[in-house]
């Protein structure tokens, strides 16, 4: 069994040896120690922070120089990834190149169709599935582990929420402690944590996997406030890591009179990550309890998911980006921001040339350029994953009054989404959201 973390002043649980990097030698030493009664983490033996982003990319692996640099540009030390693949060699030498660090993730699979995909893996009887995920895994492992730009392993994504019963997660659990014990045989040089939502796993961490350096919580919106106090009640014993965090999701925001979540305002999308790290984990990093914070997204994708959390879309920047520059550097935008206070459906009706709905958006650029103004729409009653996902651009006019406009509706039966989308001429993406209800086919 690998060894476990021991409060002793000291005590160095994790060394890492001379490791070759493309075209040199690094000396890059991960380390996790107790100092002065706190954790600590030490990366070439100097303390170490990590002020991160989870990452998608801008595009294809091709941008990932270009990626890292701007990220490096923000404050950004530190990336996560939820798997390996073709493109990890690219994505950890151009993070060495511009001095960032990445948490490996090592994907495992889910019990039970969830918000990321609709795998139903059985932990409970599944024995050759277990065996191929553990060797794939080990496989990973070694051969990224002698890269300069790994700092830790991130094992498994919301598993535990995503399992169907307790007898589920406890068998999760205790394959999951076989998988850490591997990993440290075959590199005791890195920590390993594993990352589930909120604070769901720790009670299953704390009595089924020991060998665990540290956790990895997703959290997000304003409840992170409650999230040390949850810790205690759940037992937790070990340093911890924000593997994502972003504004109040979907899934625990309210809903409108048409059943379409409310999303947060942008406005509250950028105060909610300054908060999370200057207000809600400052106190706890400083005591060593919080051994750093990942916001969600790096990406560049034009859908759901990325324009409620994401910080890009396609060449834009949405107000994570400039949230992330300021919670880590303390730089706020070099102009302000564009204002959206609301868009309101004023009416909808049946016309010869189709269904068109009359809005109203208040829209305020900072300085004297107008705004580039458009529409979209979102429909989660749709059939497939991907199609709940899509976020589909509507044909738009303005209407006879300022902040009017008309929006053509799209012929679906079920409540959609309304995006009002403002650009302004320094490539920042603002937005607004509503929802209606297209009338019903004749």
């Amino acid at each position: 069994m690998a060894p476990r973390f021991h409060p002793t002043r000291g005590v160095l649980l994790l060394l890492c040896a001379f490791v070759l990097c493309p075209a040199l030698a690094a000396e890059a030493r991960t380390a996790l120690l107790r100092v002065d009664g706190q954790w600590q983490l030490q990366v070439d033996g100097r303390p170490y922070v990590a002020k991160g982003v989870t990452f998608s990319g801008s595009g294809s692996s091709a941008a990932y120089e270009q990626d890292c640099a701007k990220l490096a540009a923000l404050g950004v030390n530190t990336l996560r990834t939820w798997g390996v693949g073709a493109e990890t060699p690219l994505l950890l030498d151009a993070a060495h190149k511009h001095g960032l660090k990445v948490l490996v993730g090592l994907w495992m699979r889910h019990g039970q169709p969830g918000a990321e995909d609709d795998d139903s893996f059985d932990y409970l009887t599944d024995t050759a599935g277990m065996k191929k995920q553990r060797a794939d895994t080990l496989e990973s492992v070694r051969r990224f582990k002698d890269h300069p730009a790994v700092l830790a392993w991130g094992v498994g994504n919301e598993v535990i929420l995503n399992s169907p019963s307790d007898a589920a997660k406890e068998a999760y659990a205790r394959f999951l402690e076989g998988v850490v014990q591997d990993i440290k045989k075959s590199d005791a040089n890195h920590p390993v944590i594993s990352v589930d939502a909120w604070v769901l796993a720790v009670k299953w961490w704390e009595k089924f996997v020991p060998s665990l350096d540290a956790y990895g919580l997703n959290v997000y919106g304003r409840g992170i406030h409650a999230l040390p106090e949850a810790l205690k009640k759940e037992g937790g014993t070990k340093p911890w890591l924000i593997t994502e965090f972003g504004a109040q999701g979907e899934w625990e925001a309210p809903k409108d009179v048409h059943g379409i979540a409310r999303e947060p305002d942008d406005q509250e999308k950028y105060a909610v990550i300054v908060d999370a790290w200057n207000n809600a984990l400052a106190p706890h990093v400083k005591a060593g309890n919080c051994l750093g914070l990942f916001v969600f997204n790096f990406s560049s994708t034009f859908d759901h998911t990325s324009l409620w959390l994401g910080m890009l879309s396609g060449k834009s920047t949405r107000p994570a980006w400039h949230a992330v520059r300021e919670a880590y550097s303390g730089q706020k935008p070099a102009t302000p921001l564009p204002e959206i206070k609301g868009l309101t459906v004023e009416g909808v009706k049946k016309e010869p040339t189709g269904t068109w709905a009359d809005v109203r958006l208040e829209a305020k650029p900072a300085d004297d350029k107008p705004l580039e103004i458009s529409f979209a729409y979102n429909f989660r009653g749709a059939a497939t994953r991907f199609e709940r996902g899509e976020v589909i651009r509507l044909r738009s006019t303005p209407g006879a009054t300022p902040g009017s406009w008309r929006v053509k509706v799209p012929s679906v039966k079920g409540p959609i989404k309304l995006y009002a989308l403002a650009k302004d001429a320094s490539g920042n993406l603002l937005m607004a959201t509503s929802s209606l209800v297209p009338p019903s086919a004749p």
